[in-house]
C-alpha cells in the first residue's frame, strides 16, 4: 500500500460510526430540544471560500503531530477543462520514533506536496478533477441545509475512489450529522465508511468533526480514524485520534 495512495482515501477528510459525547451538552431529549438552529450551508462554504490553517496532535495507535493548510479558493478548471473554484492542500507529518511502521503509511506527508481540490464554483460541494488515470471519482453531490439542529443529518456525496489507479480501490458515501454541543453552537460531523471498491469490507473509518459557530462559521476539532486489522497488515483493530489546536 502506497502513502500517497492511503494519504488520499482519508483526505476524504476535505472526515466511523459517529460515536461522540459532546462538550458543554448531552444527548438526551432536552438538550435535543435546547440546541440552536444555524446555517450548516452558508458555514460549509464559508469555511472553504476562507481557507484554513490547522496544527494539532496525534494520538492512540500513532504518535505525532500534524499540520495541514487549505488556500482560499481561486477559480479555475478541473484537468479536463470544466469550471472550478480551486483550494490547494498541504499537510506535514511528523511522527514520534515510537509509532509504529504501520503509522508512516497513513502520515507520510513532508509538505513538499501541493495537492489541488475541486469544487463546483455555485455549490463549492467537490467535483472529480478529471485528471487520467483517475483520482476520486464524485456523485450525488448534497448541498448542506440552510438550517440545522441537533439530530439534523444527510449525505454530503458518494464516491469511488481510484487512487491513480485503473481500478476502483475504495468507495462509499460521506454522511453528516449534526449533534449538539452548547446553548449557541453545534457540532458537525462528516464520517466515511470506506468500503473495498470490489468486496465491499470496511477498509477504515473516518470521522472529522467540526463545531458550528453562532456566526454561521466552523472550526476544525478533531478526527477519528478507525481502521481493522485487515487494513493495518495484521497489527490488530486501530483508533488513532487528531485533536486540532484553536
Amino acid at each position: 500500500m502506497k502513502t500517497k495512495k492511503t494519504a488520499s482515501y482519508l483526505c476524504l477528510s476535505l472526515a466511523s460510526t459517529f460515536i461522540l459525547v459532546a462538550c458543554g451538552g448531552g444527548s438526551d431529549n432536552t438538550s435535543i430540544a435546547a440546541s440552536p438552529t444555524l446555517n450548516l450551508n452558508a458555514a460549509y462554504k464559508s469555511f472553504i471560500v476562507n481557507g484554513s490553517s490547522n496544527q494539532g496532535v496525534i494520538t492512540g495507535a500513532c504518535q505525532g503531530t500534524i499540520k495541514f493548510t487549505y488556500s482560499p479558493t481561486y477559480s479555475g478548471t478541473t484537468l479536463d477543462g470544466k469550471p472550478a473554484a480551486i483550494v490547494n492542500y498541504t499537510e506535514t507529518d511528523s511522527l514520534t520514533s515510537t509509532s509504529p511502521s504501520f503509522c508512516s503509511k497513513l502520515y507520510g506527508n513532508d509538505g513538499s506536496k501541493v495537492s489541488k481540490i475541486y469544487y463546483d464554483p455555485t455549490t463549492l460541494l467537490p467535483i472529480t478533477s478529471g485528471s487520467n488515470p483517475q483520482g476520486v471519482v464524485y456523485s450525488n453531490q448534497q448541498s448542506t441545509p440552510t438550517s440545522v439542529t441537533a439530530g439534523s443529518t444527510g449525505t454530503l456525496f458518494t464516491y469511488i475512489d481510484y487512487a491513480g489507479t485503473s481500478s476502483a480501490v475504495t468507495k462509499g458515501p460521506l454522511i453528516w450529522t449534526v449533534a449538539p454541543d452548547t446553548a449557541s453552537t453545534l457540532l458537525f460531523t462528516r464520517t466515511d465508511d470506506a468500503q473495498n471498491a470490489s468486496s465491499g469490507a470496511l477498509e477504515y473509518t473516518s470521522s472529522k468533526t467540526y463545531r458550528i459557530n453562532a456566526n454561521n462559521t466552523l472550526s476544525n476539532l478533531y478526527k477519528v480514524i478507525k481502521a481493522p486489522s485487515t487494513f493495518t497488515g495484521g497489527l490488530g483493530d486501530l483508533s488513532i485520534t487528531e485533536t486540532y489546536q484553536q
